[in-house]
């Protein structure tokens, strides 16, 4: 049994190394004359940045399980459980970062009930701010410009890939108001049953904290964002809120694309498109595959550092 584990982590491992080169693979024609300059001072910060977000990333998903269970549950062991099932959302099926955590929530003494809806809520939360974000794409100039041959010379090439992703979209979105709409009867009704009355003041002080918390997340993450932008391209300042906006509009979409592990492939296309408005298109292709590798490098770091940690316990 133990030598079918390991062969089957190496055939697990040799794919999500296939799904992660791929993309370079697809590209690297367009990036051979790219010429990139690293201002470390700006890297360096931004990964340090994004460190401390995926760190802190657990902290709300840790304050609903807890509610959820009705018990305290330490940060360590949500921090724990969930980056050592998040690395295996690369592998192809989309499933694979859930039926690990799930698969992990006993071994930490937490129902699968309880972690799959926790977790249900805490993406639900994030992917609506990350929505809200993107919204403000809308105000820059710079895409009110370009809107016109954008739809002329893109859209009507690439009609059939953009209905797919407005329908991944709506289906998406869908899926998310449902998951939430049932884990939130739930959460209401363990409430009831404890007599702890709908809208006192705790009840709602924890679920402002919470949104408190993932408006400082994507803060964090939008502020990394922009610094790695800046460490390998020429981008202003002023500009800082529309990058955010075209990362976190990215980020949606790669995150509802069914199709491709971890997103990949969706994110970095679209980043490439939107960033292309600021930067020549060559430098943003290479900043979207490096934003990948940026990424991936925290997730092994707090990976490494998860597993540290389950080993101590």
């Amino acid at each position: 049994m133990k030598t079918f584990r390991s062969y089957l982590g190496i055939l697990l491992a040799g794919a999500l190394l296939f799904f992660l080169i791929k993309p370079f693979v697809d590209t690297h024609t367009q990036l051979e004359n790219v010429t990139v300059s690293i201002q470390w001072r700006w890297l360096l910060p931004s990964f340090g940045l994004l460190l401390l977000y995926r760190s802190v990333y657990t902290y709300p998903f840790k304050t609903l399980l807890s509610g959820i269970t009705q018990k305290q549950v330490p940060f360590r062991t949500a921090f724990t459980l969930f980056h050592l099932a998040n690395i295996t959302r690369y592998l192809p099926g989309r499933i694979w970062g859930v039926v690990r955590l799930l698969a992990l929530s006993q071994r930490f003494g937490l129902s699968k009930t309880a972690v799959g809806g926790s977790l249900t809520l805490h993406v639900g939360i994030e992917t609506a701010f990350g929505g809200i974000i993107a919204m403000s794409l809308l105000f820059s100039p710079q895409l009110r410009r370009t809107a016109v041959q954008f739809v002329i010379e893109k859209v009507s090439g690439h009609t059939f890939m953009f209905m797919l992703l407005l329908v991944g979209f709506m289906v998406g979105l869908l899926v998310l108001i449902l998951s939430i709409s049932s884990q939130a009867r739930h959460v209401l009704s363990t409430l009831q049953q404890t007599s702890v009355p709908l809208f006192c003041n705790p009840f709602l002080e924890k679920w402002f904290g919470i949104l408190a918390e993932h408006v400082l997340l994507w803060l964090c993450l939008g502020s990394a964002f922009f610094l790695f932008v800046r460490s390998l391209a020429p981008v202003v300042w002023r500009d800082a809120g529309f990058l955010i906006a075209c990362y976190a509009f990215a980020w949606l979409c790669g995150f509802l694309s069914f199709l491709t592990p971890g997103g990949l492939g969706v994110r970095e296309s679209l980043l490439t498109l939107l960033l292309s408005l600021y930067i020549s298109p060559s430098q943003a292709a290479l900043v979207a595959l490096l934003c990948r590798v940026w990424m991936l490098s925290a997730e092994l770091v707090l990976a490494g550092v998860a597993l540290f940690l389950n080993r101590r316990a």
